[in-house]
């Protein structure tokens, strides 16, 4: 966090929060933003980033990745069967070097950076890698990924999961928090789904699921056969106790009492009904539109129907064993071929607001009193519309981001006009 008084210079600033503001400065101070406004004071006794042809936005959040599966880059390839690729997921990632992992893990947040990321909700399993976030610039909900669909393990998993978050609570400042997320209603047992919230509440702690990703899903909990159970059983992970209860996923997960305030992760299969069961229980979603292409999804989330019903929706790279590239101006140019009912600034709503929203990060915008986390676009020329700017054929890279006052990336093009 920037401990001294900083000023930005910029060409126009939109808050998505409903303020905008043209040839002004904002103001920071210990990583908050203390002032926005239209006009430049004559005289400011700190530092200057003077990036007067910039359009500044709040940063982008990726609301859902698995960063710590980078190395599968190139190794699995999409299968006729998903629980065929869920296999060769876990092999291909079993045989990765712990060196190879790492280092792929830094490359591909450089590449999130890059693209304008400054707040990461991320699913991982190995807390070992703990140490390896904590080195990262960014913001970041860290979701432990939890499957047994055992019964029996449900104890044993909590008392480890609750160690694990308390021994890493977020401070006050911190980038990163640590949250919870039962891995899907296929592999998760009703017990360990109901304990896994309890200590979500308890410790008022995100929480996540996939959910309703593949028909396969709603067909094992609907008739309790089918491929899933090929799988449970091919690993000798099924329960033979479990019944099928005869509903589909968001039905099922609200039965458990374990739908309230979800993070729900895909939601590409829904019954006409679940819109409704989302809202009632607050929960919110993140739309993965690399990932539905990459596996040439037929059916995808019903985005704007989401929002139609008030419910937050935010925008996901997903991982590298399921998308091309975890650049995030590539995800938002994709989520406008596949979402075309909505307006450029709806997009980079879903980027910006609604990915904070769906991760219940503090309030992340532009306003006086927020963190200072945010990205610039520098315009070409003065026709263009600010909403175009991040929808550029052949732009890759933001021209600079900032997180809590200090920047974490910058093109060299830009770096002579900061005094």
């Amino acid at each position: 966090m920037a401990d001294s008084l900083t000023r930005i210079l910029f060409r126009k600033l939109v808050t998505m929060s409903g303020d905008d503001y043209e040839e002004g400065e904002i103001i920071i101070d210990k990583g908050r933003i203390v002032e926005a406004r239209s006009g430049i004071s004559e005289s400011f006794a700190g530092i200057t980033h003077d990036w007067s042809d910039c359009l500044i936005l709040p940063g982008f959040v990726n609301a859902h990745c698995h960063l710590s599966l980078s190395g599968l880059h190139g190794k699995v390839t999409r299968q006729e069967r998903f629980v065929d690729w869920i296999e060769s997921v876990v092999a291909e990632n079993a045989a990765l070097s712990w060196h190879d992992r790492v280092d792929a893990l830094h490359r591909e947040a450089q590449t999130l950076i890059e693209s304008g990321v400054t707040a990461l909700g991320d699913y991982f399993s190995h807390p070992e890698l703990l140490v390896e976030y904590q080195a990262l610039p960014f913001r970041q909900v860290l979701f432990l990924e939890t499957l047994g669909f055992q019964s029996g393990l449900a104890g044993e998993k909590i008392r480890s999961m609750e160690a694990l978050l308390q021994e890493h609570p977020a401070g006050a400042g911190s980038l990163l928090q640590l949250a919870v997320a039962p891995h899907a209603p296929y592999s998760v047992s009703p017990a360990l789904f109901k304990e896994l919230k309890k200590l979500a509440d308890k410790l008022d702690c995100r929480y996540s699921c996939h959910v309703a990703e593949v028909a396969e899903e709603t067909r094992f909990l609907n008739q309790g056969d089918g491929d899933f159970l090929e799988l449970l059983k091919k690993r000798e992970a099924y329960d033979s106790s479990w019944i099928a209860p005869g509903v589909g996923p968001v039905r099922y997960l609200e039965q458990l009492g374990v739908l309230q305030d979800m993070v729900a992760i895909h939601l590409n299969y829904l019954e006409n009904s679940d819109l409704g069961r989302l809202a009632d229980n607050n929960a919110s979603a993140v739309f993965c539109p690399g990932s539905t292409r990459w596996f040439g999804r037929k059916t995808g989330m019903p985005v704007k129907g989401l929002l139609d019903r008030g419910i937050a929706v935010g925008l996901g790279t997903d991982s590298l064993a399921s998308n091309d590239s975890l650049n995030f101006l590539d995800e938002i140019r994709l989520s406008e071929e596949m979402v075309p009912e909505l307006h450029r600034s709806g997009i980079l709503w879903l980027a910006t607001v609604g990915g904070s929203q769906a991760l219940a990060i503090e309030k992340l915008g532009l306003d006086p009193g927020q963190p200072a986390d945010l990205i610039g676009f520098r315009f070409g020329n003065s026709e263009e519309d600010w909403w175009d700017l991040p929808f550029g054929l052949d732009r890759q890279q933001v021209d600079f981001s900032m997180v809590s006052g200090e920047v974490i990336f910058q093109k060299l093009d830009i770096e002579g006009k900061n005094q």
